[in-house]
Protein backbone atom coordinates (compact mmCIF):
# COMPACT_ATOMS: atom_id res chain seq x y z
CA UNK A 1 0.00 0.00 0.00
CA UNK A 2 2.89 2.70 0.58
CA UNK A 3 3.05 2.80 -3.61
CA UNK A 4 4.23 6.26 -4.67
CA UNK A 5 1.92 7.71 -7.35
CA UNK A 6 3.44 8.57 -10.43
CA UNK A 7 2.93 12.42 -10.67
CA UNK A 8 5.24 13.73 -13.40
CA UNK A 9 5.11 17.76 -13.82
CA UNK A 10 3.13 18.74 -17.08
CA UNK A 11 6.88 20.15 -18.36
CA UNK A 12 8.02 16.78 -18.00
CA UNK A 13 4.98 14.69 -19.77
CA UNK A 14 5.57 13.81 -23.78
CA UNK A 15 4.07 15.82 -25.87
CA UNK A 16 1.72 12.79 -26.85
CA UNK A 17 0.48 12.64 -23.63
CA UNK A 18 -0.19 16.11 -23.26
CA UNK A 19 -2.12 15.72 -25.90
CA UNK A 20 -4.00 12.77 -25.34
CA UNK A 21 -4.72 14.23 -21.70
CA UNK A 22 -6.39 17.05 -22.94
CA UNK A 23 -8.53 15.08 -25.98
CA UNK A 24 -9.62 13.02 -22.65
CA UNK A 25 -10.80 16.29 -21.01
CA UNK A 26 -12.30 17.47 -24.01
CA UNK A 27 -14.38 14.71 -24.54
CA UNK A 28 -15.56 14.50 -20.87
CA UNK A 29 -16.51 17.99 -20.95
CA UNK A 30 -18.41 17.77 -24.51
CA UNK A 31 -20.29 15.08 -22.35
CA UNK A 32 -20.80 16.73 -19.73
CA UNK A 33 -21.97 19.63 -21.48
CA UNK A 34 -24.31 17.28 -23.56
CA UNK A 35 -26.07 15.78 -20.93
CA UNK A 36 -26.11 19.10 -19.32
CA UNK A 37 -27.45 21.36 -21.38
CA UNK A 38 -30.92 21.50 -21.67
CA UNK A 39 -32.43 20.58 -25.43
CA UNK A 40 -35.25 22.08 -26.94
CA UNK A 41 -37.69 23.67 -24.33
CA UNK A 42 -41.36 22.61 -24.17
CA UNK A 43 -43.81 24.69 -25.75
CA UNK A 44 -45.71 26.27 -23.18
CA UNK A 45 -48.93 25.20 -25.10
CA UNK A 46 -49.83 22.71 -26.90
CA UNK A 47 -50.27 23.48 -30.51
CA UNK A 48 -54.22 23.81 -31.23
CA UNK A 49 -53.77 21.13 -34.03
CA UNK A 50 -53.06 18.55 -31.90
CA UNK A 51 -55.81 19.16 -29.54
CA UNK A 52 -58.54 19.40 -31.93
CA UNK A 53 -56.97 15.78 -33.17
CA UNK A 54 -56.71 14.08 -30.17
CA UNK A 55 -60.77 14.95 -28.93
CA UNK A 56 -63.13 13.31 -31.19
CA UNK A 57 -66.08 15.17 -32.13
CA UNK A 58 -69.13 15.04 -30.52
CA UNK A 59 -72.07 13.09 -31.60
CA UNK A 60 -74.49 14.55 -33.16
CA UNK A 61 -77.06 12.40 -31.49
CA UNK A 62 -76.94 12.02 -27.87
CA UNK A 63 -80.55 10.70 -26.88
CA UNK A 64 -83.40 9.60 -28.37
CA UNK A 65 -85.20 11.66 -30.47
CA UNK A 66 -87.60 11.71 -33.60
CA UNK A 67 -84.88 12.95 -35.68
CA UNK A 68 -82.55 10.78 -34.37
CA UNK A 69 -84.82 7.58 -34.92
CA UNK A 70 -84.89 9.29 -38.74
CA UNK A 71 -81.60 9.37 -38.62
CA UNK A 72 -80.60 5.71 -37.60
CA UNK A 73 -83.29 4.17 -39.72
CA UNK A 74 -81.47 6.25 -42.53
CA UNK A 75 -78.24 4.99 -41.68
CA UNK A 76 -79.22 1.08 -41.16
CA UNK A 77 -80.79 1.29 -44.23
CA UNK A 78 -77.36 2.55 -46.15
CA UNK A 79 -76.29 -0.15 -44.29
CA UNK A 80 -78.29 -2.78 -45.31
CA UNK A 81 -78.20 -1.95 -49.08
CA UNK A 82 -74.34 -1.73 -48.61
CA UNK A 83 -74.45 -5.27 -47.47
CA UNK A 84 -76.68 -6.29 -50.20
CA UNK A 85 -74.78 -4.71 -52.98
CA UNK A 86 -71.44 -6.49 -51.38
CA UNK A 87 -72.62 -9.65 -52.32
CA UNK A 88 -72.97 -8.61 -56.19
CA UNK A 89 -69.61 -6.58 -55.97
CA UNK A 90 -68.23 -10.19 -54.46
CA UNK A 91 -69.52 -12.51 -57.64
CA UNK A 92 -68.02 -10.11 -59.77
CA UNK A 93 -64.64 -10.24 -57.96
CA UNK A 94 -62.71 -7.85 -59.48
CA UNK A 95 -60.19 -6.19 -57.55
CA UNK A 96 -61.20 -2.31 -58.39
CA UNK A 97 -64.75 -3.02 -57.45
CA UNK A 98 -63.76 -4.70 -53.99
CA UNK A 99 -61.45 -1.89 -53.21
CA UNK A 100 -64.28 1.04 -54.01
CA UNK A 101 -67.10 -0.83 -52.04
CA UNK A 102 -64.55 -1.32 -49.26
CA UNK A 103 -64.59 2.64 -48.95
CA UNK A 104 -68.34 2.73 -48.88
CA UNK A 105 -68.10 0.86 -46.13
CA UNK A 106 -65.27 2.75 -44.45
CA UNK A 107 -67.29 6.08 -45.38
CA UNK A 108 -70.45 4.65 -43.71
CA UNK A 109 -68.38 3.44 -40.46
CA UNK A 110 -67.19 7.17 -39.87
CA UNK A 111 -70.88 8.63 -40.96
CA UNK A 112 -72.40 6.29 -37.91
CA UNK A 113 -69.56 7.25 -35.37
CA UNK A 114 -69.99 11.24 -36.17
CA UNK A 115 -73.48 11.17 -35.82
CA UNK A 116 -74.04 8.10 -32.68
CA UNK A 117 -70.79 8.33 -31.29
CA UNK A 118 -68.03 5.67 -30.76
CA UNK A 119 -68.30 3.73 -28.26
CA UNK A 120 -71.62 1.37 -27.53
CA UNK A 121 -71.26 3.45 -23.91
CA UNK A 122 -72.90 6.39 -25.64
CA UNK A 123 -76.63 6.87 -25.76
CA UNK A 124 -77.06 5.70 -29.34
CA UNK A 125 -73.63 3.89 -29.38
CA UNK A 126 -74.96 0.75 -30.73
CA UNK A 127 -76.24 2.34 -34.47
CA UNK A 128 -72.30 2.95 -34.70
CA UNK A 129 -71.48 -0.68 -33.54
CA UNK A 130 -74.25 -1.82 -36.32
CA UNK A 131 -71.20 0.06 -38.89
CA UNK A 132 -68.57 -1.45 -37.18
CA UNK A 133 -70.10 -5.07 -37.66
CA UNK A 134 -71.36 -4.43 -41.21
CA UNK A 135 -67.78 -3.75 -42.01
CA UNK A 136 -66.25 -6.60 -40.16
CA UNK A 137 -68.91 -8.65 -42.22
CA UNK A 138 -67.79 -7.56 -45.53
CA UNK A 139 -63.71 -7.67 -44.54
CA UNK A 140 -64.54 -11.29 -43.20
CA UNK A 141 -66.32 -12.24 -47.08
CA UNK A 142 -63.80 -9.99 -49.02
CA UNK A 143 -60.93 -11.94 -46.59
CA UNK A 144 -63.15 -15.31 -47.44
CA UNK A 145 -63.28 -14.71 -51.13
CA UNK A 146 -59.72 -14.11 -51.66
CA UNK A 147 -59.04 -17.67 -49.84
CA UNK A 148 -61.43 -19.46 -52.33
CA UNK A 149 -64.52 -19.39 -50.46
CA UNK A 150 -63.11 -20.19 -47.15
CA UNK A 151 -63.09 -18.41 -43.75
CA UNK A 152 -59.58 -17.50 -42.05
CA UNK A 153 -61.72 -18.01 -38.96
CA UNK A 154 -64.44 -20.02 -38.94
CA UNK A 155 -68.06 -18.91 -38.36
CA UNK A 156 -66.44 -15.08 -38.81
CA UNK A 157 -68.89 -14.04 -41.57
CA UNK A 158 -72.06 -15.29 -39.31
CA UNK A 159 -70.80 -13.95 -36.12
CA UNK A 160 -70.33 -10.21 -37.53
CA UNK A 161 -73.97 -10.67 -39.28
CA UNK A 162 -75.58 -11.64 -36.20
CA UNK A 163 -73.73 -8.89 -34.16
CA UNK A 164 -74.98 -6.74 -36.71
CA UNK A 165 -78.45 -7.61 -36.33
CA UNK A 166 -78.45 -7.46 -32.48
CA UNK A 167 -77.40 -3.70 -32.88
CA UNK A 168 -79.67 -3.16 -35.78
CA UNK A 169 -82.97 -4.03 -33.50
CA UNK A 170 -80.98 -1.96 -30.39
CA UNK A 171 -79.86 1.33 -32.06
CA UNK A 172 -83.46 1.24 -33.66
CA UNK A 173 -85.01 0.75 -29.89
CA UNK A 174 -82.31 3.37 -28.23
CA UNK A 175 -83.39 6.11 -30.66
CA UNK A 176 -86.96 5.82 -30.38
CA UNK A 177 -88.37 8.69 -28.25
CA UNK A 178 -90.29 7.30 -25.16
Amino acid sequence: MNQKKNNTPWKEKHPAEKIGLLAGWAVIAAILWYWLTPGQSPPAEPPTNVIAQAQPPAAIHTFASTQALIDATQYLSQLDEAMAQGIHVLKANTLPELGDHSQVFKALLETGQAQFGRSVFEPLGRCSSAGIFANSWWQAQVSAARQGGTESIPGAIQSSLDAYKINHIECLKNAAPS
